[in-house]
Order: C-alpha cells, then sequence, then structure tokens
C-alpha cells in the first residue's frame, strides 16, 4: 500500500501541528516496514534548523519538495478545489492531511484526516478570519468526500459532532497522540546548565516555565497576574517567569501587562526554544504553568509530566481527560490558583509520569483503516 502524506505543515517548527507532524511520520517510517510513504512538502521558507526532512528521508519516507507558496496552495485548493495533490506526489491508496487544506485526490484514494480541535469554531475571536475560513473550507470538503476522521481526544470528537450532526460517527475515530521520546528525566546538570545558557537563563534558580505559542486562548495574562500574586510571598519571592514560544496575534496585552506590573525583571521571554533543548527546560523548572482556556490535547503539560516536572493547567476541555485532577484548576478564581501552585510546589515530588505512546499512536492509525 502506498500512503501519501502533507507534510507542510513541519515548516511551522516548534508548533503542536508541527511536533504532531513529525512524530506521526517518524514513527510511521520507525514501526512500518510494510508500506510505502510518499510525503509532500511545499514551502518557500526554512527554518533555522530544519533538519525534520533530512530525518524523514534518513527513515525511508520519500519527499516531494515543492517551492509553492501558501497563497498559491489556498487558491488552488482551499478555494477552487483544483489539482490533485497525486500530481505532485504519484498515486497512492490513502492520503493523509493535517491542518488548513485538504486538496483533491485521485479516483479511490481514500482521505484521512486529523482534526486537532475546533477553536476556531468555539471561539472564532482568538482567530484570524483567514484561519477560520480555511478550517471550514478544509471540513466542508472533510465531510463531502466521507474521510476519515482521527481526533486528538473525545472532547474534540464530542465537539465535532455536535457541530456538524451531518458527520457519521463510525467515520471518526480518537487516538491519542504521544510524547516524544526525548521528554524524559535528564541527570545531568552540567548539560541542562549549558542547554539553558544559550537562552541567557540560569540554572539552578527558581522559575515557572510557559511554552507556547503567544495568544488569547492560552490565558498568558491570567498566568502573568497569578505569577505576580505567588511572588508576593516571601516564600517565593525569588521565582522568575520564562516564557517561551513564538508571539502569535493579539499579543500586546501580555507585554503591556508586564510593563505595567512592573515585571520586567522578573519575567523573560526567550522566544522559540529547538525542540531538543525543550526538555532541558522542563526539567529545570519548578513548575510548568499552562492555563489554557481550551485544548484539543495539551501536549506541553504531558511533555512536562514525562520529564518530571510538576504542572497545572486549566480544568477544562481535553485536559480533563489527559491530565489528573490533582494538577487541574478553575481558571475562573484567581486566588485559588495561586494557592493551588502553593500546594503543588511545596507537596507533589515531581516524578516522570508517562502516559501517550506515538508506537500506540501509529498501531491504532492503521487499525482505523480496517474499520472503514
Amino acid at each position: 500500500m502506498i500512503i501519501g502524506i502533507d507534510i507542510t505543515m513541519l515548516v511551522y517548527a516548534g508548533s503542536g501541528v508541527a511536533n504532531y507532524t513529525f512524530n506521526l511520520v517518524k514513527n510511521l517510517l520507525l514501526i512500518d516496514k510494510k508500506n510505502k510513504y510518499r510525503l509532500f512538502y511545499s514551502s518557500l521558507r526554512r527554518p533555522r534548523n530544519f533538519y525534520y526532512l533530512e530525518e524523514l528521508k534518513k527513515l525511508g519516507g520519500k519527499v516531494y519538495q515543492f517551492p509553492f507558496p501558501p497563497t498559491l496552495l489556498r487558491l488552488i485548493w482551499g478555494k477552487l478545489n483544483i489539482i490533485p495533490i497525486e500530481w505532485f506526489t504519484g498515486k497512492c491508496n490513502i492520503f493523509f492531511f493535517s491542518d488548513f487544506l485538504r486538496p483533491p485526490l485521485l479516483p479511490e484514494t481514500r482521505g484521512v484526516t486529523t482534526i486537532h480541535d475546533l477553536t476556531w469554531k468555539l471561539f472564532p475571536e482568538f482567530h484570524t478570519q483567514e484561519v477560520i475560513s480555511a478550517h471550514e473550507k478544509k471540513l466542508e470538503k472533510t465531510i463531502k468526500y466521507g474521510d476519515t476522521i482521527i481526533c486528538d481526544s473525545q472532547n474534540t470528537k464530542k465537539d465535532l459532532l455536535k457541530l456538524y450532526p451531518q458527520i457519521d460517527e463510525k467515520k471518526v475515530h480518537v487516538i491519542y497522540p504521544g510524547v516524544g521520546e526525548k521528554f524524559k528525566k535528564i541527570n545531568d546538570n552540567n548539560k541542562i546548565r549549558s542547554v539553558l545558557k544559550k537562552y541567557q537563563v540560569d540554572y539552578p534558580t527558581n522559575f515557572l516555565f510557559y511554552s507556547g505559542a503567544i495568544e488569547p486562548r492560552k490565558n498568558l495574562a491570567l498566568s502573568i497576574e497569578v505569577f505576580n500574586e505567588l511572588i508576593k510571598n516571601s516564600k517565593y519571592s525569588d521565582y522568575n517567569f520564562i516564557i517561551a514560544g513564538r508571539a502569535g496575534w493579539k499579543n500586546e496585552q501580555v507585554f503591556q501587562l508586564v510593563r505595567d506590573l512592573s515585571l520586567e525583571n522578573k519575567i523573560k521571554f526567550v522566544g522559540y526554544i529547538e525542540n531538543e533543548d525543550l526538555p532541558y527546560f522542563y526539567n529545570a523548572c519548578q513548575l510548568n504553568i499552562y492555563l489554557s482556556s481550551y485544548e484539543g490535547f495539551g501536549l506541553p503539560p504531558l511533555e512536562a509530566l514525562a520529564c518530571g516536572a510538576r504542572i497545572i493547567v486549566g480544568d477544562n476541555s481535553s485536559l480533563k481527560e489527559t491530565i489528573d485532577e490533582k494538577y487541574r484548576v478553575n481558571l475562573s478564581d484567581k486566588k485559588a490558583i495561586v494557592e493551588k501552585i502553593k500546594k503543588i510546589l511545596s507537596q507533589y515530588s515531581p516524578k516522570p509520569e508517562r502516559k501517550f505512546e506515538w508506537e500506540n499512536y501509529t498501531n491504532n492509525f492503521f487499525a482505523t483503516f480496517k474499520k472503514n
């Protein structure tokens, strides 16, 4: 069987969708030696330290790389729905898509797509109109062609079927993504110190850590306000807050809040952290704070747990499925969040907790093809 996969989202290195795409394809290539893989990749730009493509090639994936601008693909596949993707990769038995686009396929090719979350539908205020339109058009075609749908959580499946009752539930499968193998306990303090130094972060020091997009849905303003209250307690006055990730949109409030609270010397924005460096930050921090208002899966806190870090997350969406209640908190009560952090810091000893593996994902991935 020939399986085609659109891996264009890899260009957004460091994002959740890029990490998902890379780990899925990597593990398929590692585990499955029976089928052939054709990987479509298109971009005019190449991120710094972009090892993804070369690693997938070494594992046996055949990469079809094209310098098409995203605007062109959105036109021919998003708006006009012309030119099958297999004109570029050759005929496939199955073609898998992740995120924005669902290109046309040749006759008898089965389409498979992942729905990570429905935030663009549930919380349109958190997205640009371009993003909303792209997802809407993709889902329309996914439904029209009867594609197999994979959801990252039961919560996403529930949202999908509620918002689109015309979808055949038998076509929808829940498979929890895995945590990358690099996310584990690290006992080499010198190595941790060396990695953090690259980002001008001292080690050892006490700090809260956030990794993810800097955008409204992630509630970073709330995290900053909570941190500000926490350090008023003398026991935690030496703590800092390290924020990692690319600035998304509508992020001005976050940076302004830091200035308004005079926290410039306590909060450090380190930008994008290379994926291979991220486990060192989880190992070094006292707490990973992730007060997102909604998640389709919520990978960062699970990565942190795998590294043995303490975490705190919002008591909502898929986080209620994947994260133990002792780490969850009601986001409407700021005082309760502060008290919960104090409790976690004082009562919970860090220890690695690994819940989801990519090997299980890939096995279940193949199982969906046999069901419909």
